[in-house]
């Protein structure tokens, strides 16, 4: 997973089919809110991953002195995106349905 404030399209859709979900930054000004140290967890990842179409994935972070706050982000896998991403790639995706 990749969390960026954008992506040149060409890049982001190599990182779908290579298996690595490229997420936005919902509002572009959270990705100053995250600084060296701190523990980022993902939520609503397991609800990507198993198809729920109006999942979400969500950040929490947890600053050096204890405080938490969570960053929302977008993604924009399509359903047959999504497949690649829990093949491990467009490849492993592909092979799995030749066999």
């Amino acid at each position: 997973m990749i969390v960026a404030r954008s992506f040149a399209r060409i890049h982001e859709t190599n990182l779908k089919k290579q298996g690595v979900l490229p997420l936005w930054f919902a509002d572009k000004a959270d990705y100053a809110r995250i600084g060296s140290g701190d523990i980022v967890e993902t939520e609503g990842l397991t609800d990507l991953l198993n198809g729920k179409e109006d999942a979400t994935v969500t950040l929490k972070v947890t600053k050096l002195n204890g405080e938490t706050f969570d960053i929302s982000t977008k993604h924009t896998m399509s359903k047959d995106q999504l497949k690649w991403l829990r093949a491990g790639s467009a490849l492993n995706h592909i092979r799995s349905q030749m066999q």
